[in-house]
């Protein structure tokens, strides 16, 4: 249901080195979208990176190793393949 939570797992490839990820996901919505009328579901996700897992140096102090990621996702099926 609405607001449930999950986790995503999935590789993520930043300047050429990959690693694995797993993001913390809520389900937003789902149903018929208002405009297009086909089926739709909504998620949102986060994730706390380490920059230098990914070979990414910080040279000044106060910029921090950790960055948080958002991602907003709306998925809406396609028209011709959701009849």
């Amino acid at each position: 249901g609405l607001g449930r939570a999950f986790k995503v797992h999935g590789d993520l490839t930043v300047r050429g080195v990959t690693r694995p990820v797993t993001l913390d996901a809520v389900l937003n919505g789902a149903g018929a979208h208002p405009m297009a009328g086909a089926p739709a579901v909504g998620f949102a996700a986060t994730a706390v990176l380490k920059r230098s897992d990914f070979g990414l140096t910080v040279a000044l102090p106060m910029v921090s190793d950790e960055i948080k990621v958002e991602i907003t996702l709306e998925a809406v099926a396609d028209q011709a393949e959701a009849s």
